[in-house]
């Protein structure tokens, strides 16, 4: 199909370069004309379009801009938008009924479940998992834009999309505060950077793995599923001075407390951990 970008960041710059082998990328738009010069490089545009003829001649256009900028965007592109035309944002919070409805106009959301910190061209995943909601045209259409060498689409109720994001900020973004908090630790005792990718880092891929294999609760090791007050006692005291780290401590510990513990360690902890 015929694809125009709108936004030209990193999600929306990554997932064109994976249409171009089934779909025609007609041009991109972008508010800030170093990125677009960016995106015409990294997806070999040779000629761009105005945004009127962008969206014009694309049958489809993404909305590929943050949250809160989707609508404003929108309603730039929106008075050259004329004919049927199938628009998608890639907001993992935001319902595809952000879009306001118009009688040719089919509104969809696709959110790819994934993390993009850098551009990297060709991605260096093999797939994303897509989850995608709106108009039933154009979910159909977005099954037939989004390979299924790359992509795997889900769909999801647009209810249930605050958590469904939420899942995906714990999955990423809290778990590199969680990774701060470490090398903050390990800087606190003057080990050097490197220690920190060294002797701490195949401890996380560890974990990870047993994870996977044993499952989340099974996973888990040391003073908690020990039962161990007098070590976690120690703990909170070293950790006293650091606020942010202690409440940091003490929710996690909360939250892996219930499921792995003996009921009358349990009690002993909690209280602990809640002072």
């Amino acid at each position: 199909m015929k694809i125009g970008l709108i936004g030209c960041g990193k999600v929306g710059i990554t997932l064109c370069y994976l249409l171009k082998k089934n779909n025609h990328i007609m041009g991109v738009y972008d508010i800030n004309k170093r990125n677009e010069k960016r995106a015409l490089r990294l997806l070999h545009i040779k000629k761009n379009l105005t945004l009127r003829e962008l969206c014009r001649v694309s049958e489809v256009l993404f909305f590929a801009t943050p949250d809160d900028q989707i609508l404003r965007a929108y309603k730039k592109a929106k008075s050259f938008i004329i004919g049927e035309k199938y628009i998608f944002h890639f907001s993992g919070l935001l319902p595809a009924m952000i879009f306001p409805k118009r009688a040719t106009i089919y509104r969809g959301s696709v959110h790819p479940f994934a993390t993009f910190p850098m551009i990297t061209i060709p991605p260096t995943r093999k797939n994303f998992f897509l989850f995608i909601e709106g108009d039933p045209k154009a979910q159909m259409v977005a099954r037939k834009i989004f390979p299924k060498r790359y992509f795997i689409l889900r769909k999801i109720n647009k209810k249930d999309k605050e958590t469904h994001h939420l899942i995906g900020v714990f999955s990423s973004n809290l778990l590199v505060g969680l990774m701060l908090a470490i090398y903050e630790l390990t800087r606190s005792i003057h080990w050097e950077e490197k220690d920190f990718y060294n002797v701490v880092y195949p401890l996380i891929e560890e974990t990870l793995v047993n994870i996977k294999k044993y499952g989340v609760s099974k996973a888990l090791s040391g003073p908690i599923r020990r039962g161990d007050v007098k070590v976690i006692k120690k703990h909170l005291k070293a950790l006293k001075k650091n606020k942010t780290l202690l409440n940091i401590y003490k929710t996690l510990s909360l939250n892996i407390l219930e499921s792995v513990t003996e009921k009358k360690r349990n009690k002993a902890i909690e209280t602990l951990l809640k002072k």
